[in-house]
């Protein structure tokens, strides 16, 4: 892996400076470096997906571990500096850009490096961890048990993010972290929380600690899922006003739930009408939602 200075010397040779705006933190620790690749557990077999790849230190550690490496980065100057040192390199693909499309879609030129399957490994940018993972999992579900072209299915999501999000990501019924995240990680995936990588591991300082987070998808849990839209759905209009009971939210008349439907569905998951999202488990969300969910 790069070291502080040469990175430094890299972001300096090219007229750069890190950007408060891209929230850009470069991890400088070898021995956390080396902690989130063996938490990602590489066979070398597979096709990875590294989001915000900055200077390219640790996309050099993926390309000795995995047969592909595809690696995005958003900012102009660190994808030149990219191209630079890498773009001549066999296995590796470089994306200049946003990995997201939309709220809900993934770079048609992302999708079209990766193939059907793949692994994420990735510092993630905090202003985007949170929408891509849970996108990466939709993504699997959509690939794996929907079977639509043109998806990709994430075996495995291997990432550091901020503390917060890690604990939003682990979080369970009754907890003030807990919200959607944590019911769709829950219910498409089996999560292992790896090491505490302090502000300290990266370069400029950041203001809070991360951790390292891996997300094995599948282990049949998302088939148990009818349709991963309207589980969705009802998860962000349920969390949408928390404070709120479920009951009075779904039944506005804007969701487009029948009322007969709908309190057949809660009745059937379990879920009090007075309760309140975060009281709800992951499992309840998953009958109620498939309940509505059509066919």
């Amino acid at each position: 892996m790069q070291t502080l200075t040469e990175i430094r010397e890299l972001l300096s040779g090219a007229g750069l400076t890190p950007s408060r705006r891209l929230g850009q933190c470069f991890l400088i620790d070898k021995n956390l470096m080396g902690n989130v690749l063996d938490l990602a557990d590489l066979a070398g077999r597979e096709t990875v997906l590294e989001v915000g790849a900055g200077t390219g230190s640790l996309t050099e550690e993926l390309i000795e571990r995995a047969a592909r490496v595809v690696a995005v980065e958003i900012d102009r100057g660190l994808a030149r500096i990219l191209a630079d040192r890498l773009g001549g390199r066999k296995g590796v693909a470089l994306v200049g850009g946003d990995v997201l499309a939309g709220k809900h879609l993934l770079e048609p030129r992302v999708i079209s490096a990766l193939g059907s399957s793949a692994h994420l490994v990735a510092n993630l940018p905090y202003k985007i961890a949170t929408p891509l993972i849970a996108l990466c999992l939709e993504q699997s579900w959509l690939a794996s048990v929907a079977g639509r072209k043109g998806c990709v299915h994430f075996e495995r999501l291997t990432f550091t993010v901020q503390r917060e999000v890690a604990g939003r990501l682990t979080a369970g019924p009754g907890s003030g972290a807990y919200g959607p995240i944590s019911v769709m990680a829950g219910l498409l995936g089996r999560l292992t929380a790896g090491a505490i990588i302090p502000a300290s591991a990266f370069w400029p300082r950041p203001k809070v600690a991360s951790r390292a987070v891996r997300i094995d998808v599948g282990f049949g849990r998302g088939a148990q899922v009818a349709d991963i839209e309207v589980l969705r759905a009802v998860v962000a209009l349920a969390f949408s006003q928390r404070r709120k009971q479920i009951g009075s939210i779904l039944k506005r008349a804007d969701t487009g739930f029948d009322r007969e439907r709908l309190a057949e569905a809660m009745s059937s998951a379990g879920v009090d009408p007075v309760q309140r999202a975060q009281d709800i488990s992951p499992e309840q969300f998953r009958v109620l939602a498939n309940a509505l969910s059509p066919g």
